[in-house]
């Protein structure tokens, strides 16, 4: 099942839904017209907090939808490319893991290579790709493993289709394409998977490892997650997923979910022992290996177009907008593309 928030021509408003053959359709809808009404489908919060009550309660209603689609008219029926699809739950809180150890390495490798001559930066490099190669000792008993994440600025979560201003302090804007889990509550944990970028300025970062990666990561539009939540029973093995990048129609990058470390469970497990995750808190694992330009130092341009897929979750699409002015200097050199900018 593919659960959704989307917005029409006719409504702007945010509408908790479903997929239902290539259609957006609300929930409040489908239940008025099945006869059949639950405080559960509300809004995806109420659909979260009451897990596995309220999947239930959607499939039902699915499979009526799917024998009963003629019977919806157009203003209740939306094909998905004539709606907006917005992130697909209401986010209580977000949190970006580290557990993909081959993109950290290529990022350091890559960060490394401009940052080698840096007395404040080059230390703080050597030592956190030291880290990711050793050896990780084993929690004391009665201790989850310890897992490392970023929390992420909560006013820049965005859904689909969207274009990302770029900012005036970066030249080198990278996309982050990542698996992430949404929480249900603790009756079920998982309540399904959707697809996370994490925007990210690459020539800032070093400069943040210490203090918190504020410029690198907390640009407007910056956490993308879309393009559906999708229940467990569709996804499969959420680590086994294959993943391309197209840029500009053409595939730039691929990965698999394979190469995430540890799983949901584990995330679960090591947030709970500091604090209990509320319904709606979506956990990214890290982002894929081979699915960036940091990966490659092969970074992209302003007015680029990217479409993420990850195998069973969809296909989440964004833009880079073009610089609104002259770009601040870059701590980096400066690509040929960004020169323009730069005058």
């Amino acid at each position: 099942m593919k659960l959704i928030r989307f917005s029409s021509a006719e409504s702007t408003t945010p509408q908790f839904g479903v997929v239902v053959r290539e259609k957006a359709i609300s929930f409040a809808v489908l239940q008025n017209k099945a006869g059949n009404s639950s405080a559960f489908l509300a809004d995806s919060r109420s659909y979260l907090s009451n897990l596995p009550d309220s999947e239930q309660v959607a499939k039902e209603l699915l499979s009526w939808a799917e024998t009963h689609l003629e019977n919806f008219a157009k203003s209740e029926c939306h094909p998905l490319d004539e709606v907006h699809l917005w992130e697909p739950v209401d986010v209580t809180a977000l949190f970006d893991f580290g557990l993909t150890p081959q993109h950290l390495k290529n990022s350091a490798e890559t960060l490394m290579k401009y940052e080698k001559d840096n007395p404040q930066t080059a230390p703080l490099l050597q030592a956190f790709a030291k880290a990711i190669l050793a050896p990780k000792p084993t929690p004391a008993p009665g201790r989850p493993v310890p897992l490392s994440y970023y929390k992420c600025n909560m006013n820049t979560i965005v859904g689909n289709d969207i274009v990302v201003p770029w900012p005036a302090y970066t030249s080198r804007l990278d996309i982050e394409p990542e698996l992430a889990v949404v929480y249900g509550n603790e009756r079920q944990p998982v309540a399904g998977f959707c697809i996370f970028n994490d925007i990210s300025a690459r020539d800032v970062q070093a400069t943040e490892f210490i203090g918190g990666f504020c410029l690198t990561k907390d640009m407007a539009k910056g956490n993308q997650l879309g393009p559906y939540l999708v229940t467990l029973d569709e996804v499969g093995d959420p680590y086994n997923l294959e993943v391309t990048v197209l840029v500009d129609g053409q595939v730039k990058y691929r990965g698999s979910t394979s190469e995430i470390s540890h799983k949901a469970e584990d995330i679960f497990a090591w947030l709970t022992f500091i604090a209990p995750p509320k319904p709606g808190s979506v956990m990214g694992f890290g982002t894929i290996p081979g699915c960036t330009g940091c990966d490659f130092d092969d970074f992209l341009d302003p007015g680029a177009e990217v479409q993420i897929t990850i195998e069973r979750l969809g296909t989440l699409k964004c833009s880079f907008g073009k610089p609104a002015g002259k770009l601040l200097p870059s701590r980096w050199p400066v690509r040929e593309q960004l020169k323009p900018y730069h005058e």
